[in-house]
């Protein structure tokens, strides 16, 4: 499933065009993804320069496929890291059609992303590996008390984010992130 997601990938970025015929893809395309080197990749809500933006280098891709196949291709070099003094911030919503009687809760899905968002900036920057892992679940326990803490000590940032990500008014989105990063990093409030 994840190599049929770098071939997606490639498609939608225009990529390999010289190996599409309409809907069919030449045999090479399959025979370099079948054993094309993949990364571990965390597929954050939240990601900084320098962040992996695939799972693998797709201008790699093409080059090995050029030369596996010997057809000739040109193209703009795709940036594979986030540039930096940039972010990404990633959200995936739902629609509810065909479900009848059931209507969204936009208020719910606006914490859900916001506390997805203030997880994965504090998770980021808070250095976990000082804590014993003796126990699974005294570690679970911890991290989640110190987690809520992060939560209650920013609850001002939580709220403006969830305005935010429920499309309602607010400072924009870079300062809040700013603002979360620096304090996840030990400044204070």
């Amino acid at each position: 499933m994840v190599r049929y997601g770098m071939i997606q990938m490639l498609i939608h970025l225009k990529l390999l065009a010289p190996w599409q015929h309409g809907e069919e893809l030449d045999d090479g395309v399959y025979r370099v993804a079948a054993t094309f080197p993949m990364r571990v990749f965390s597929n954050r809500v939240y990601k900084v320069a320098g962040d992996d933006i695939f799972p693998f280098d797709p201008n790699a891709f093409v080059q090995r496929l050029v030369e596996e196949t010997g057809i000739s291709h040109t193209w703009d070099p795709i940036p594979t890291k986030i540039g930096e003094d940039d972010f990404v911030y990633s959200r995936v919503t739902v629609t509810y059609k065909g479900q009848e009687g059931r209507k969204p809760d936009l208020e719910r899905e606006a914490k859900r992303g916001a506390r997805d968002l203030l997880w994965d900036v504090w998770s980021r920057y808070r250095d976990l590996s000082q804590l014993s892992r003796e126990s699974k679940t005294s570690f679970a326990h911890t991290v989640a008390i110190l987690f809520a803490d992060f939560v209650i000590d920013n609850m001002d940032l939580a709220r403006e984010l969830t305005s935010v990500v429920r499309g309602g008014e607010g400072a924009p989105l870079l300062s809040i992130l700013r603002e979360l990063e620096r304090r996840a990093q030990g400044g204070k409030p």
